[in-house]
């Protein structure tokens, strides 16, 4: 009698628990990469079609003006993962700097590049991931597309693309960066299993779109090439058509499987991108730069039936929150470390209306981390309408209402808001040192 009992127990605690993971929401992360802020249908553009990424929008909770935490790949992804700013965890460029006089055409070169990588990319196993928050909770995790910090099975994936091995050449992404220019099956295979299991899921799509090569299929080129003022502007145009046809493939997915409505769908973007008219591949005053086309993006949030849609074209947002509203809408409290809001809070967000954004430079010196100027190229603060821009060699202040490409350097003429800004830097940098 008392295993019958046992027995009984347990199935229907497996059936309760099965009941309550039936019942968490999917989550779909859709990452842009190297995108303009405004090239986007939803975001206005004239002639770049987002057709799949609109409609996701319409029916979501957008915000306009949102921002990354850094211009740049690698720390923008760190930063997401974790829910910290680069300067807390001394992920800060995309690359370590190698002993002077290191030669790529060394038969030693690969040997010295995996050691610095290896020493860059350990660091992360030791700060917050929202994944790994994700996979204790029960999710099934997989990781697609862009990642930069090694294996990532070590950092709260499940199932994973990319192999991670700097000695094998693993640097950003390797096969893992197929996702969406070559394949959509890894993804198809991964829900189909967790499915199966009765598992709710998380995908990490990174997908390394729009950024270059831009060599989207002709017929999306053909769809832009006489209606663009330049070759290299059409080809990435129709790299952004291409992003966006792999997100519309995954809501189809999705919808075929009768789950879309149990899956909340986050979008943003790495960094900006404006192209260069005169060189394909290349961009102009953007990406790596503090500059609005360089840090702003816009950011969504869509669980249909559930979260209201409405369109913010004034209040705040940052890529710093997208953890803690993950955890949150996954019921799962965030970890202190992440001071990021939800975004699913529109009030929350309209109260602090502040945001953050760290620049460093490209490479890194692995031992200099503990100095935060180490390859500073600015800080920058946005609060309400006011942009100030902090580098070491001075700072710049903005109005974006009324220059919203920040071109007006107004410093000069408002000295009083320029060190009101300044104090605002210096105190979030005090407060996120003391946590």
């Amino acid at each position: 009698m008392m295993m019958n009992r046992f027995a009984v127990f347990c199935f229907l605690a497996l059936l309760s628990a099965t009941s309550v993971d039936a019942d968490r929401p999917n989550v779909v992360f859709l990452l842009s990469d190297d995108q303009g802020w405004n090239d986007y249908g939803l975001m206005g553009h004239p002639h770049i079609q987002t057709p799949a990424l609109d409609e996701l929008a319409k029916r979501g909770l957008v915000y306009e003006r949102g921002y990354v935490t850094a211009p740049l790949c690698r720390p923008s992804l760190a930063s997401l993962v974790t829910g910290m700013y680069p300067h807390q965890i001394g992920i800060r460029g995309n690359d370590p700097m190698l002993p002077a006089g290191t030669n790529r055409k060394e038969a030693k070169y690969r040997a010295i590049s995996t050691e610095f990588r290896n020493r860059m990319t350990a660091p992360m196993r030791e700060f917050p991931s929202f994944v790994k928050e994700l996979k204790k909770s029960g999710y099934a995790t997989l990781q697609t597309g862009k990642w930069w910090e090694g294996n990532p099975l070590d950092h709260g994936f499940t199932d994973a693309m990319t192999h991670g091995n700097h000695s094998r050449g693993g640097r950003h992404g390797d096969v893992g960066l197929r996702i969406g220019r070559e394949t959509m099956q890894p993804i198809y295979d991964f829900v189909d299993k967790a499915n199966e299991n009765e598992q709710p899921f998380f995908i990490w799509y990174g997908v390394f779109l729009p950024h270059a090569p831009h060599n989207a299929p002709d017929r999306l080129f053909n769809k832009y090439k006489d209606i663009a003022p330049d070759e290299p502007t059409a080809r990435y145009w129709a790299n952004v058509e291409w992003l966006d046809e792999g997100c519309g493939q995954i809501v189809d997915y999705l919808k075929q499987k009768n789950i879309y409505k149990n899956t909340i769908f986050v979008f943003t973007c790495d960094n900006g991108w404006v192209q260069n008219p005169e060189r394909t591949n290349a961009s102009i005053r953007s990406k790596r730069e503090p500059v609005e086309a360089g840090i702003r993006t816009p950011i969504f949030v869509t669980h249909e039936g559930t979260i209201e849609p409405a369109r913010d074209k004034t209040t705040l947002a940052s890529n710093i929150d997208i953890a803690t509203t993950i955890l949150h809408a996954c019921g799962i409290q965030p970890p202190a470390e992440m001071t990021g809001l939800d975004l699913r809070d529109p009030e929350a967000l309209q109260e602090r209306n502040r945001v953050f954004v760290d620049v460093y430079e490209h490479d890194s010196d692995l031992d200099q981390l503990e100095d935060l100027g180490s390859g500073l190229v600015a800080r920058v603060v946005i609060d309400g309408w006011h942009k100030l821009i902090a580098r070491p060699s001075g700072s710049e202040l903005y109005h974006l209402k009324h220059d919203p490409d920040d071109r007006n350097d107004l410093s000069t003429q408002h000295p009083a808001t320029v060190q009101k800004l300044e104090g605002m830097i210096h105190a979030w940098m005090n407060e996120e040192a003391a946590q």
